[in-house]
């Protein structure tokens, strides 16, 4: 049994340490947050100077669609924040000598890492519940208001609106699929200016539809569409000459009006989501819905498929983060040690920040898996981050990089 076996058998983290650990952890977390978030809404609201000081442009629902911005904002800084918090107040708990009087009555490297691992879990949830819930129905909500401030249509992307292919299983037509034309959504969902027109297996118009406007029914799952034209095609000698001749042999019918038509189709409001969200401003949950929507659409996937793997993946990078804090309280310097530390600490952020973004483009190029390209920056943090406190709790750290770089050999006379 070694020295740590025996300590973490004698000694018990008490409950008032972990309540003060968690309290000056989760202050400085929240710090850096507030300061981090507060500098990109500023960077945001300057970005859009030059075109909000054009006519037809208003700074008040700009400043709304920020202030709603703010969620995915804390998302996406969550780890960095949990880093540079967790370095600026361990190292202030070394410095206060607090730690080493915890490490003297007995409390080991492997207890103060779980107790790491206890208080970064909080701080996961946190960041989840804005991830999955606040944050996608906070930029949603943005959309109309970011397109109010500067003065354009939210709800197009081209003049003629957006286009969506919908592949459907129907018993009596079999696999039908419909290229729908919409010109944008309300706050509700409904749906405005739908258009759309039905293709056979054998890639054929048979069905022609336009309605005003379309409702979803959460129970029924389909649309009630209203003030609807209707025109069917069907396999038939056609009465004009000419067409006879050049080998048409689809007949239209008459178009139909009706006040209301019920429509089944796989689209759903929280699919559309991704026609004005992007994909990194989506829940999870919303993205695999809407891969599993263009896959049996045959549509290409590649993005959603990453963004998916990077919010699954997303939670253990922030006990990562807070994990590669902890050799930090191990370190001593004789002056400066907090502010050196903690540039480090940023140092060390943005360079996750920056190889997250490398293998996601060599993702994209490479055509690596999303689930290897999303791990790969949090495996690499695990492992620097365990080797480097393996190094700084050895009695003698800096000793091993002479004996590893040969500058004096150990025990050789100063002289």
């Amino acid at each position: 049994m070694n020295l740590n076996q025996m300590a973490d058998q004698s000694f018990k983290v008490p409950k008032s340490i972990l309540r003060y650990f968690r309290r000056e952890l989760y202050k400085s977390i929240s710090f850096v947050m507030v300061a981090f978030v507060g500098l990109f809404a500023f960077f945001d609201l300057i970005g859009e100077v030059d075109r909000l000081s054009q006519p037809g442009t208003n700074w008040f629902y700009y400043v709304v669609a920020i202030t709603l911005g703010l969620p995915a904002r804390v998302y996406e800084i969550a780890p960095i924040a949990a880093l540079i918090g967790s370095i600026y107040a361990l190292v202030q708990l070394a410095a206060s000598s607090e730690l080493t009087a915890m490490r003297a009555a007995g409390m080991s490297t492997t207890m103060m890492l779980k107790l790491i691992i206890r208080i970064a879990s909080g701080v996961v949830l946190l960041t989840v519940l804005f991830g999955e819930g606040v944050a996608p129905a906070a930029e949603r909500a943005a959309v109309p208001m970011r397109a109010k401030a500067l003065g354009f249509e939210v709800d197009r992307d081209f003049r003629s609106g957006y286009w969506l292919r919908d592949t459907y299983q129907s018993p009596e037509t079999g696999t039908r699929v419909r290229f729908v034309n919409f010109g944008g959504f309300d706050r509700d969902g409904d749906l405005k200016q739908v258009e759309y027109y039905e293709m056979d297996a054998e890639n054929r118009v048979r069905q022609w539809v336009r309605a005003g406007s379309a409702s979803y029914n959460n129970d029924t799952r389909d649309w009630t569409l209203s003030d609807v034209r209707v025109q069917n095609y069907f396999d038939a000698p056609v009465s004009n000459e000419r067409a006879a001749k050049a080998g048409l042999t689809i007949q239209a019918s008459p178009v139909r009006t009706l006040d209301t038509l019920q429509w089944k189709s796989n689209l759903a409001p929280e699919l559309l989501t991704g026609l004005f969200v992007r994909p990194d401003r989506m829940s999870a949950w919303q993205l695999y819905n809407y891969s599993r929507f263009l896959k049996s659409n045959q549509q290409a996937t590649d993005n959603i498929d990453l963004a998916f793997a990077k919010k699954v993946m997303y939670p253990f990078a922030i006990l990562i983060m807070m994990m590669i804090s902890l050799p930090f309280a191990y370190l001593h310097f004789r002056s400066g040690g907090v502010s050196v530390k903690v540039f480090v600490g940023i140092m060390i952020g943005v360079g996750f920040h920056l190889i997250n973004n490398l293998f996601s483009h060599l993702s994209m190029v490479a055509s690596l898996p999303p689930f290897l390209s999303a791990s790969m920056p949090t495996v690499i943090g695990f492992v620097l981050g365990m080797g480097s406190l393996w190094w700084v709790s050895q009695p003698a750290p800096w000793r091993l990089v002479e004996r590893l770089f040969n500058k004096r050999p150990i025990g050789a006379s100063t002289r």
